[in-house]
């Protein structure tokens, strides 16, 4: 097999390597030469397993790309162990020949990757070159229509495109580098096939478009032949210079078109003729037939250029010069063509030219003078100094009508350019004058807005300052001092154009950081008294829950809700740590009530300990006789031993813990402690406790000794019964040794109660007889030795 150098392919598949190199798994290095040894294998491995995948044809892409990978693990592997190549003989054996594998597997897949590359791109361009032939085969017949030449054109470009990003590919493939020399080839004939099928249909449209502007001249002609008017005139005239820029437009098509030249020829021809005929008729007609239709309206000319040389003509007689140079102008403009065609219609209309340039000129210095001095009133009602905004646009726009103005004039007539250049310097001063009046006006408002601005915030501070001024007062001057610095903003661009109203924008600034203090500082004050008063109230309320608390029949309830009255007070305290450092009077208040706040604190924890002394003793006895009786009265068995339990607890730990508490804080033992509505010094109460505990050990051990009686001894002694009733000896003898053992247990524990008579269903038996009976039981059932 031949295969091309993996240097050949570098440059086309370097993005496509940079991107499996990226996948890859960065490789570190081996710790040993078995772990490298392993790698290596296995990548080795990897790679044959990979290079035999993309063997088949055509190959997946997903073969191929990690048949890449495979190539860069193996790489990888390689680089891991290099420091053990010098090491070990059997190793470098491996790295020798897995290199060679390396080498020669790599230029494989690229090759591979190569081939499939190409085999796609031959896909793209049969796929694009088919209906590219289509469609040119379609273009042989009839008229195609610009749309479809057009879609075949851009086919075409896209099929060259295509060919373009192919080309790199030719050294890979010979074979696809001559398809790739076919298809230029088939590029390069559908190219002149459109150039010529283009031309053709060009040239027949030209024809077209030729032959009718040919017929309209003809016609004209004709008509223009048979009776002499101004309309056919102008007519043929138009007919000649359609068909002369008809021939311009078709020029390039004469060089490559013998027919249509020949055509263009005969056009060329024709408009020659055409214009020579039309002089023939314009000096057959004369120009006494032009005077017929100008005359009276040159007369009328002549009349107002008569009027205009007075010093201050009417505004009617400046009208009809307007409208007799304007009917003038239209007329000459009418008969132009024809003067070219005879000497005596071109020396009449030269004399009327003179004319109307004369009233032409007469009407626009008139115009310039009427537009220069709008401009001189409007400048000076500018220079007023109360200007109002409709003056300025008054004068704006007398400096717009007459820069158009100037715009319409002759500027070079030695008549007008006097004139027109007062009235350039007048529109350069007015401009000037107008930007400095507006930059006047401007600035004289901006300080009036300033000034305005000052004196309201001034005032709303004063007002702050002499009342108990409300929130959205306080807000609504904050507000006017910040509007100072809004209308300062807006006047910034002033700063650096006039230094007085910078100074003045300065010391303004000023007197805002002055307004501001003064608004904090009455800020301050008003927050100080409020929290002052916020503090008293707050600690004559703590206090009150404080007293609650205390009291010899207060609850949980009222010690948390005094706890909490506590804590809000620091957190007050806290809320306002600023307040303090801003004002001398509060700082004061605040520092007093502090030392309240501690004695509150001290008061507080001392009403806890004397509310958990009464919960533990006085509450504790309560709760405990409660449970006693409950447990006195109760048939069941287990509840009546969890209720004696939970009372001598209750009565323990008010013994116990009463007894703590009094001895860690001894203002405890002044603490009375309710006992039936009467107060009880916590003493005597922990000294009923203790008779009461004495007095519940009894009834407590009875329920313990027959509850263990029922669930142990006379439960086995029942089970072994029901066995035996069954046939069962074995399980049953089992229950009367538990019955026997159960029974001495309790002998033992309690032998207080060893005698004591217990309930064995419709019966009595004490624990000693019933293991005799279970004893005398279990012998029955051994078998005799």
């Amino acid at each position: 097999m031949v295969r091309t150098s993996a240097l050949v392919l570098f440059g086309f598949f370097v993005f496509a390597s940079s991107l499996a190199s990226a996948a890859a798994p960065e490789a570190g290095a081996a710790k040993s030469i078995e772990e490298a040894s392993k790698r290596l294998a296995s990548a080795r491995a990897a790679l044959t397993a990979a290079v035999q995948r993309i063997e088949q044809d055509p190959p997946r892409g997903a073969d191929l790309d990690a048949a890449l990978v495979a190539v860069e693990a193996l790489k990888d592997a390689l680089g891991a162990g290099a420091s053990f190549e010098t090491e070990d003989l059997e190793y470098a054996k491996s790295v020798l020949a897995a290199r060679k594998q390396f080498r020669t597997d790599r230029e494989y897949v690229d090759e591979r990757r190569a081939k499939v590359h190409i085999h796609e791109f031959r896909r793209r361009i049969d796929g694009a070159l088919a209906p590219l032939n289509e469609r040119m085969a379609k273009l042989g017949g009839g008229d195609p229509g610009a749309k479809a030449m057009d879609d075949a054109r851009a086919e075409l470009e896209a099929l060259r495109k295509l060919t373009e990003e192919g080309r790199p590919l030719k050294a890979q493939d010979p074979k696809f580098a001559a398809y790739l020399t076919e298809v230029d080839a088939t590029i390069a004939r559908h190219e002149k096939t459109l150039d010529e099928r283009w031309l053709q249909v060009s040239a027949q449209k030209q024809r077209g478009l030729l032959d009718e502007r040919r017929k309209a001249l003809s016609t004209a002609l004709t008509e223009v032949n048979k009776a002499w008017s101004d309309e056919k005139f102008g007519a043929t005239d138009k007919a000649t210079a359609a068909l002369q820029k008809q021939l311009e437009e078709g020029a390039p098509l004469e060089a490559k078109d013998k027919a249509y030249r020949a055509e263009a020829d005969k056009a060329r021809a024709e408009v020659t003729q055409a214009r020579r005929r039309m002089e023939e008729l314009v000096v057959q007609a004369g120009v006494s037939r032009i005077k017929v239709e100008m005359g009276p309206a040159h007369d009328e000319l002549v009349a107002a250029a008569k009027a205009l040389r007075v010093k201050r003509p009417t505004p009617e007689q400046l009208s009809e010069a307007k409208t007799a140079a304007f009917v003038v102008r239209k007329l000459v403009e009418k008969y132009d063509p024809q003067a070219a065609r005879s000497q005596a219609i071109a020396q009449y209309l030269a004399d009327v030219k003179n004319t109307l340039v004369e009233v032409e000129v007469a009407l626009q210095v008139r115009g310039l003078d009427a537009a220069r001095a709008e401009v001189i009133q409007s400048l000076r009602n500018v220079e007023k100094r109360a200007v109002t905004p409709e003056q300025f646009e008054e004068a704006k726009t007398a400096l717009v009508v007459l820069e158009k103005t100037l715009e319409t004039v002759h500027a070079k007539n030695p008549a007008v350019s006097p004139s027109a250049a007062e009235a350039r310097q007048l529109l350069k001063d007015g401009r000037a004058t107008l930007e400095r009046r507006r930059y006047e006006v401007d600035l004289t408002q901006q300080r009036l807005k300033v000034d305005e601005a000052r004196k309201n915030a001034a005032a709303l501070v004063l007002q702050i300052q002499k009342e108990a001024p409300s929130p959205a007062l306080l807000q609504e001057a904050e507000n006017a001092v910040k509007q100072i610095g809004a209308v300062l903003e807006v006047g910034a661009p002033f700063v650096k154009k006039d230094r007085d109203y910078a100074v003045y924008a300065k010391e303004t600034k000023e007197r805002m950081a002055e307004l501001s203090d003064r608004i904090t500082r009455r800020r301050i004050v008003l927050s100080a008294a409020d929290a002052r008063v916020q503090l008293a109230t707050r600690m004559a309320m703590t206090k009150e829950k404080l007293e609650a608390a205390k009291g010899i029949s207060s609850t949980d309830s009222d010690v948390d809700t005094a706890s909490k009255g506590v804590d809000e007070m620091m957190q007050m305290f806290e809320t306002h740590a600023e307040l303090e450092r801003q004002d001398a009077g509060y700082a004061s208040a605040a520092e007093r009530a502090r030392a309240d706040w501690l004695k509150l604190v001290e008061a507080l924890e001392f009403a806890k300990q004397a509310r958990a002394l009464r919960r533990l003793t006085g509450e504790a006895l309560v709760v405990a006789s409660t449970a006693s009786e409950a447990a006195a009265s109760s048939s069941d068995l287990r509840k009546r031993r969890e209720l004696y339990a939970s009372a001598m607890e209750k009565l323990k730990a008010c013994q116990d813990d009463g007894a703590r508490m009094v001895k860690e804080n001894a203002g405890l033992a002044a603490v009375d402690v309710l006992m039936g509505g009467i107060p009880t010094p916590p003493q005597e109460v922990m000294a009923q406790c203790a008779q009461k505990a004495d007095a519940l050990r009894e009834p407590q051990t009875r329920a313990d000794v027959q509850l263990r009686f029922q669930e142990g001894q006379r439960k086995a002694y029942d089970a072994a019964k029901a066995l035996l009733s069954k046939g069962n000896k074995t399980d049953a003898l089992t229950q009367l040794n538990e019955c026997i053992a159960e029974g001495r247990i309790l002998e033992n524990r309690y032998p207080q109660f060893k005698d004591q008579k217990f309930d064995i269903g419709g019966g009595s038996m004490s624990m000693v007889e019933l293991v005799q009976v279970c004893v005398k039981e279990r012998k029955a059932l051994k078998p005799t030795p």
